[in-house]
């Protein structure tokens, strides 16, 4: 499992940093205590590289070759030169020989020697390369419930004839770890600092180098067709070929790295029972009353049955923002050293519909309603303004501080409509830009709000020597949201296709052909105010109802 996260995540991480600054990076490892960590680290991205500059099933399959010597044949080589066959542990005070250093549950490693008819090799050689081939881009990533993925290289054959082209990777000498071990006689570091500047020199010829888009596998224990499980029962059994240690079948493996806990068939039963039920009574149309949640505990055989807890409403308020004490003057305190309560900010807020759950919906009236109309129909029927909508399109990776990835909202402007640069009213690329910008103030045609993001604009396109095109199409205010939901679908799969958003974690929008209807989440509704019907201030709408918006 930590094999599967090493080459299909990691290693894409670390070709992206080494993308953004390769200096840092090469210097981070030429300074590394850890001389083996280090080796393996660079010799696998050398090998990442190589294949990304031409991505291809070859180049994916020579990778997954690179992978397999690096893994079972070098790391075990490595091993045996440091503590050969005879090697005898010695007291390091009394000098009294203690014995081998391969006994008992130390079992002499072999290093791999790849056999195309071995099925644990060539089935580890292609699972290997469909993975890297689609983090490369080669081919494209399985679809769900597609058991005819790769269908054709699922045998030794495939293997055996991609393998005639591949090259084997040279040993290179790593490093071990032999602090503490008075049985290592093969010089476990030797040289391991001038191994590790051999590879970094290599390194530096990928600098500048553009990288494609790399994609990040996301482990799914559950196909049985995609090469996740595969893939991790053949590396195990090649460590185990190491150690002369029995294998393991593809079932045992998928429970043990799938961390599949087996259900007792008695709970299992009684659950799928008891969900029967409920179903029954909503095929009954039976009131919402009439449902319960429950409880069993087959151990001490008590079985609990109670009605759900209604759903969670959304309430106007006031949020209090105390400041922090070394911000406010002396005077803001009382006698016993509190914050007096006029120095504490008062900040109302409102939600729409008032004591709205998760179940209430704003419904639109009809699919042809423009934005501009939609605007106005919540100022109208619901006294709420429409400040801005920026919508959803999916979910782009990025990292926290600790580099751990975490999902992050892509969106696109919906509201106010983006402004269109017109390309006939930019001055020509050959002004200098105090003309240009002589002629964008003195053009009655280009808005005042809109100058400086045409200046901008010309610029960008001077640099390039190209003028701007017209783009393709934009949200208009006089478009029904309709036709914006088809625009947002679009925008969501070419964000998929150009590596913007992540796959992995799927579109917001899609599948409209096949919709009645389109709901807009709470969590991703516009950004309104109340419009009050006095003279008091307008408040933010800080949770409002999702938005049913009919497509027929």
């Amino acid at each position: 499992r930590d094999q599967f996260e090493l080459l299909f995540v990691k290693s894409g991480k670390q070709a992206k940093k080494f993308a953004e600054d390769p200096d840092t990076f090469i210097n981070d490892r030429e300074s590394s205590t850890d001389d083996a960590q280090a080796i393996f680290e660079v010799r696998g991205l050398l090998s990442l590289l190589r294949a990304a500059a031409t991505p291809s099933v070859q180049s994916a399959g020579q990778m997954a070759f690179d992978y397999f010597h690096l893994l079972f044949r070098d790391k075990i080589q490595d091993l045996i030169n440091a503590f050969p066959e005879d090697s005898r542990i010695i007291d390091p005070d009394t000098k009294q020989d203690k014995g081998s250093f391969w006994s008992g549950h130390k079992r002499f490693p072999k290093a791999a020697a790849f056999d195309p008819a071995n099925p644990t090799h060539w089935q580890y050689q292609v699972s290997t390369t469909a993975l890297f081939a689609q983090m490369l881009g080669a081919i494209p990533l399985k679809k769900e419930n597609d058991d005819n993925f790769v269908k054709d290289w699922r045998n030794q054959k495939w293997c055996a004839e991609q393998i005639k082209s591949l090259k084997v990777p040279e040993y290179i000498a790593g490093a071990v770890n032999t602090e503490g071990d008075t049985a290592a006689g093969g010089g476990g570091k030797t040289d391991s600092k001038e191994t590790l500047r051999a590879l970094l020199r290599q390194l530096e010829e990928f600098k500048g180098k553009p990288l494609p888009a790399l994609e990040e596998a996301d482990f799914e224990k559950d196909d049985d067709f995609n090469f996740h499980i595969e893939f991790i029962t053949r590396c195990a059994n090649l460590r185990a070929d190491n150690y002369h240690i029995s294998n393991s079948d593809f079932q045992k493996v998928k429970l043990v790295a799938g961390r599949i806990v087996p259900a007792i068939a008695t709970t299992t039963a009684a659950v799928c029972g008891l969900v029967m039920l409920e179903l029954f009574k909503v095929v009954l149309g039976k009131p919402v009353e009439a449902f319960r949640t429950r409880q069993i505990g087959l151990a001490v055989n008590t079985y609990t049955s109670f009605e759900a807890e209604p759903p969670k409403k959304y309430a106007s308020g006031v949020e209090k923002k105390v400041p922090k004490a070394e911000d406010l003057p002396a005077d803001a305190f009382d006698e016993a050293g509190k914050i007096k309560p006029e120095f504490v900010i008062s900040e109302p807020y409102a939600a729409y519909p008032e004591n709205h759950s998760v179940w209430d919906k704003l419904e639109v009236p009809t699919p042809t309603m423009t934005l501009g109309g939609f605007k106005d129909w919540l100022a109208n029927e619901h006294k709420i303004k429409l400040k801005s909508w920026g919508f959803v399109l999916g979910w782009k990776s990025t990292e926290d501080e600790n580099g751990k990835e975490q999902r992050t909202p892509f969106s696109t402007q919906i509201y106010p409509p983006p402004l269109v640069l017109d390309p006939e009213l930019f001055p020509p690329l050959t002004d200098g830009q105090g003309d240009a910008m002589k002629k964008l103030m003195g053009n009655p045609r280009v808005p005042q709000p809109a100058k400086m993001q045409y200046l901008n604009a010309w610029k960008q396109a001077k640099e390039k020597g190209v003028m701007p095109s017209t783009g393709g199409e934009v949200v208009k205010l006089d478009m029904s949201l309709k036709d914006i939901l088809l625009l947002m679908e679009k925008k969501a799969d070419a964000a998929v296709q150009d590596g913007t958003m992540n796959p992995k974690w799927g579109k917001a929008i899609t599948g409209l052909a096949d919709r009645k209807v389109w709901v807009v989440p709470a969590d991703q509704t516009p950004s309104c105010n109340t419009i009050p019907a006095d003279d008091s201030d307008p408040v933010d709408v800080r949770y409002m109802a999702s938005i049913k918006i009919p497509l027929v």
